[in-house]
């Protein structure tokens, strides 16, 4: 199941899908279960937290799209401002996927 690949479908302007929202949420319990079933979860306890970050801007995102369709207005310095709040994310998550290979003490740098 390549479930990175549905997360990162959706880059355009404007709120997460509710799709989007709900993958990442599931994704994110599984990713919870196996580290707990691995007994790895102490251990990637930041890597937990920068995830749950992301997972709060993108809830916030969908939350607020409600409340962009009430007002309108934008001010294009806030625009920008989400714009490169996207950049950051999108960067941040390419980082996540790199990450997401098994991690071994005495293997790093090494091809499997």
């Amino acid at each position: 199941m390549d479930d990175s690949s549905e997360r990162c479908e959706e880059k355009g302007p404007g709120p997460p899908s509710e799709d989007r929202v709900r993958l990442e949420l599931v994704l994110f319990a599984d990713l919870i279960q196996r580290l707990e079933k691995e007994n790895r979860l102490a251990e990637a306890l930041p890597f937990v937290l920068s995830r749950l970050g992301d997972l709060r801007r993108l809830l916030f995102d969908y939350e607020v799209r409600g409340t962009e369709r009430l007002l309108p207005i934008e001010d294009p310095q806030e625009r920008e401002t989400r714009r490169l709040d996207r950049e950051s994310e999108e960067r941040q998550r390419q980082m996540i996927e790199e990450w997401q290979e098994p991690w071994t003490p005495d293997g790093e740098g090494e091809a499997g």
